[in-house]
């Protein structure tokens, strides 16, 4: 059994996840009668890997690297049905996952549903239980909501493409991650409704190191507080913002006796005040 939807993933030199994901998406019960993969400019055997399976899905060739958002909405564009899901390619699912988020969706007449990301690899090192810990995606708990009311992660979504149009796509700018946030605050700003479905199970096949981690979080940082023009104020007013959020992280992680969450989160903190105050003398809004 087919559903009347189709499912695009994003990928940029995605060979050591890629395949899983690939795997997972075609075992989907019921699954998508369309599987779109946009692969970004690829340099290295991401696209060997999806030729293996050109018969059961469409690979969409950008010539040169586009960027997160560019790729999403190419992926959108071509899909041949009004619900579009989309994964990241690093985002395996289960048998159900779709099915799932597609009964919440039109239960409560959402124009965007999304689930839980589930950190898989979080036990391989203090960096993926730091991100399971203080940055799961979607963590919103164990029950559906109808009408979240702020924005859902891009990580898996299912979206209705009419309203994409509307909204005009993601923003291009948004290169390497938040073009979800700020797509779906537009969606919340035209009374959209965003849902969450509880059950929905994806999981997170992410493994950083410590510079890994530390560049991801100065990403996703300057994509959500918005591309803004660095000032001295605004340094001064983020290194604050920074130094508090650590602190609070460090109580928490010192009455349970996680120092090495602490060392973690301090690197982190530091990393953030650091490159804000290059970005400064630079002049550069989105210095990672």
């Amino acid at each position: 059994m087919k559903l009347d939807i189709s499912l695009y993933i994003p990928v940029y030199n995605g060979e050591s996840t890629i395949e899983r994901v690939l795997k997972s998406a075609l075992k989907l019960d019921p699954g998508p009668n369309e599987i779109i993969v946009v692969n970004d400019g690829s340099t290295d055997d991401t696209l060997k890997i999806l030729n293996k399976y050109k018969n059961e899905i469409k690979i969409i060739n950008n010539i040169e690297n586009k960027g997160l958002a560019y790729s999403r909405n190419i992926g959108i564009e071509k899909a041949l049905n009004e619900n579009v899901a989309s994964i990241d390619s690093d985002v395996e699912v289960s048998s159900t996952w779709l099915k799932e988020l597609n009964d919440t969706k039109n239960k409560f007449n959402s124009a965007m549903s999304g689930s839980k990301l589930i950190e898989k690899l979080k036990d391989e090192n203090i960096y993926n239980m730091w991100r399971h810990i203080y940055a799961t995606q979607n963590s919103f708990g164990n029950v559906d909501i109808g009408n979240l009311g702020r924005p859902l992660s891009g990580s898996n979504t299912l979206l209705s493409k009419s309203i994409w149009r509307e909204i005009g796509g993601y923003e291009i700018q948004y290169k390497t991650n938040g073009e979800d946030s700020n797509f779906c605050q537009k969606l919340l700003n035209l009374n959209y409704k965003t849902s969450y479905c509880s059950q929905a199970k994806c999981y997170h096949l992410r493994n950083d190191n410590l510079k890994s981690l530390l560049d991801a979080s100065r990403r996703g940082y300057i994509s959500g507080a918005g591309l803004k023009k660095p000032t001295l104020m605004r340094f001064m007013q983020r290194s604050i913002r920074h130094t508090k959020g650590y602190l609070k992280n460090a109580v928490k992680d010192a009455t349970k006796l996680r120092f090495a969450m602490m060392y973690v989160g301090f690197r982190i903190c530091w990393n953030h005040i650091n490159k804000e105050f290059i970005g400064l003398i630079k002049n550069k809004s989105n210095y990672v």
